[in-house]
């Protein structure tokens, strides 16, 4: 709560917040040169993005939201940044707000291990954060394998061509 010049700071028990209240009764606290004042809180816990009590259930699909992404985005960087946590089926990029891509794992496990050791992480040093979420669909369609979308248990898939699968001779 930056904007707001508050903090929360979480303890393992009651006893721990009670005796840093007590502390900064007698003691004044300073945190960047600044008095701090502390106080109990009204929240019981404090909720954090990526937390296991995700809102979305956990899939096999994650979304990725990347924060910062000043270098392109593109199906072959995500495929090389999440196969080493299992296989990945498809990929779809957004760009209408930002950049945000869907990853489809082939199991639950896979996403899960993806999430863990990804989020938060930078593609690129100091930029392309990555914000990681199970989404809410629990399987990607993939009609064209391109830089933006990829379906890799179908690598047949031409950017080109009609999009119902009909040959075209010419």
């Amino acid at each position: 709560m930056p904007k707001k010049r508050q903090a929360l700071v979480e303890f393992e028990d009651v006893l721990g917040a009670c005796n840093a209240v007590n502390y900064a009764a007698d003691n004044q606290i300073y945190i960047a040169g600044h008095p701090a004042f502390v106080n109990y809180s009204t929240s019981q816990k404090i909720s954090r993005p990526g937390d296991s009590d995700d809102s979305r259930s956990v899939n096999s699909v994650l979304l990725f939201t990347i924060l910062n992404p000043i270098y392109s985005i593109t199906t072959d960087v995500l495929y090389t940044i999440c196969n080493p946590c299992g296989p990945v089926q498809r990929i779809v990029i957004f760009r209408k707000n930002g950049v945000q891509a869907m990853v489809e794992f082939d199991s639950v496990q896979s996403a899960q291990r993806a999430k863990a050791s990804l989020n938060g992480a930078d593609i690129y040093s100091g930029c392309c954060t990555l914000k990681i979420e199970y989404a809410k669909p629990t399987r990607l369609n993939v009609f064209k394998n391109d830089q933006d979308t990829w379906d890799y248990t179908n690598p047949n898939l031409s950017g080109q061509g009609n999009p119902d699968g009909q040959a075209t001779l010419f």
